[in-house]
């Protein structure tokens, strides 16, 4: 697959610098990254092999400080502290910063940008990079790549959920973000926004009765030794927006900015080379372990489709207006 020209903006951005005088010269800049999934996820893959490689490029000048499944911060806590300098880099999907930068949300609507090449023609495409990521930059945030994650599908304990009319009246944990709280509103479930981190409690305990992940995220959190009936409905592309503070960002000395800038495109690369082949390896092993995987006929699929799209102009007209929306569904239909 080939990396978007812009999936890596230019780097990552908020390191540490150390105390003034000579000794900042030589002190280590210091990274600290907050991943809100496991470490085995994709995107903890990912965020590995960007420590390795700025490592190498850096060795004793850089400090990495990588924590995995939310240990640092949780999923909304993350953004502002990342705001704050608090954190050097964050990559949550698009809808979490939907509180701090609504228009993201549109990125997530229920099949509009189903594939990676959709995704990477916005990506490219300068007017709305502009109109969509301006307000990340306005509010101290710089976006520096975008990572894949892969389509989400939803999965729930006995039996499947196979039609639209399936999740009527499901208690479903979904991420904070508008776009997946309308999607599944608007097919009559009770949506729930509690963290990832407490997802498989709340499954195991009833709270809820359904989720939404991605493959790799199915495995790596083991939700499907709950959640036994995953299908695959596909209803976003999801994928990570990789932030640091733009404030700090402008402030590292040119070299260092290049190297990250070199690592983070590398990290790009590999994630966009592999995100399919982790996805497909994933359910391939979430089946040997007892869970079902059902898939979709391209009619079913298009039920689909028909039911979640009134979210489109309900949530996106608003945002971004009818005629960038026309443009977004365009871009859409001619990558699907």
């Amino acid at each position: 697959m080939t990396v978007p020209r812009r999936a890596a903006l230019g780097g990552l951005a908020a390191l540490a610098l150390a105390p003034c005088g000579a000794a900042r010269a030589q002190a280590a800049t210091r990274i600290v990254i907050n991943n809100d999934t496991q470490a085995t996820s994709l995107k903890g893959q990912t965020w590995e092999l960007f420590k390795r490689e700025i490592e190498a490029e850096l060795g004793p000048r850089v400090q990495v400080q990588l924590h995995h499944s939310g240990t640092l911060y949780d999923q909304r806590g993350q953004v502002q502290a990342l705001q704050l300098g608090a954190i050097q880099f964050i990559a949550p999907v698009a809808g979490i910063y939907a509180a701090t930068a609504p228009k993201l949300a549109v990125l997530g609507l229920p099949y509009l940008l189903p594939t990676p090449r959709a995704l990477q023609a916005v990506i490219e495409d300068e007017d709305l990079s502009r109109a969509l990521f301006g307000e990340l930059r306005a509010k101290a945030m710089e976006p520096v790549a975008f990572w894949l994650n892969g389509h989400r599908d939803v999965g729930r304990r006995g039996t499947p959920i196979l039609r639209p009319a399936d999740m009527r009246g499901v208690k479903i944990r979904v991420p904070a973000g508008a776009n997946y709280v309308e999607a599944f509103r608007q097919l009559g479930a009770n949506v729930v926004t509690i963290d990832w981190g407490e997802v498989p409690t709340a499954l195991a305990q009833g709270v809820i009765d359904a989720v939404e992940p991605v493959a790799n995220a199915w495995l790596a959190s083991k939700l499907y030794e709950i959640a036994n009936h995953i299908t695959r409905i596909g209803y976003v592309l999801d994928f990570y927006v990789v932030c640091t503070n733009k404030a700090w960002w402008e402030r590292l000395p040119a070299a260092t900015r290049e190297a990250v800038r070199r690592s983070l495109g590398k990290a790009t690369e590999w994630n966009w080379a592999n995100t399919e082949r982790i996805n497909e390896e994933a359910y391939q092993r979430i089946a040997t372990l007892g869970a079902t995987v059902h898939a979709l006929t391209p009619e079913q699929r298009a039920e689909w489709r028909e039911a979640m799209r009134p979210v489109w102009a309900r949530l996106g007209n608003p945002l971004l207006g009818e005629e960038v929306m026309q443009r977004l569904a365009r871009i859409g239909e001619t990558h699907g």
